[in-house]
């Protein structure tokens, strides 16, 4: 038996086939910045609806919806995310957590699978009523993969 592999890491190793080119040349699209686009709005809402949400929001990349998500959870400048040191967020995104968002990374090791430990991460939480000296924990991300 011959196993075929599909690569579904990044949009960079994947090539759509002529049935998906022909699918994209004849979509149905308007301006989406300013929420026309009936595809788009069509793909938020079916998302929403199968999210159990009141909404959903596309974005054109990982990167973006990262960035949004630590934003959303550290709507305060100066808070901190507790994340794994090999984590595609630290790792590849170009600090824009920091420099974007004003949010102070944490880092912890990550281990050889890709976790992190527990009782690390919860030493590393810092009070929210602690000194003004230093950031107010407000976020743990966690990672399915990493950037090893």
């Amino acid at each position: 038996m011959v196993m075929r592999t599909v690569d579904l890491r990044s949009d960079t190793v994947t090539r759509p086939t002529d049935a998906m080119c022909e699918a994209m040349r004849s979509a149905e699209v308007d301006d989406d910045v300013l929420g026309y686009d009936p595809t788009a709005r069509r793909l938020e809402e079916e998302i929403a609806k199968m999210m159990g949400k009141e909404a959903a929001l596309f974005v054109p990349s990982g990167t973006m919806g990262n960035l949004i998500c630590v934003m959303v959870h550290c709507d305060v400048r100066g808070s901190e995310v507790i994340l794994g040191d090999n984590c595609h967020i630290h790792v590849y995104e170009n600090g824009g957590i920091s420099t974007i968002g004003g949010v102070h990374p944490k880092t912890i090791k990550n281990e050889e699978a890709g976790t992190m430990d527990l009782g690390a991460i919860e030493a590393a939480i810092r009070d929210p009523k602690g000194s003004t000296f230093y950031p107010s924990t407000r976020l743990i991300c966690l990672e399915n993969t990493h950037a090893k």
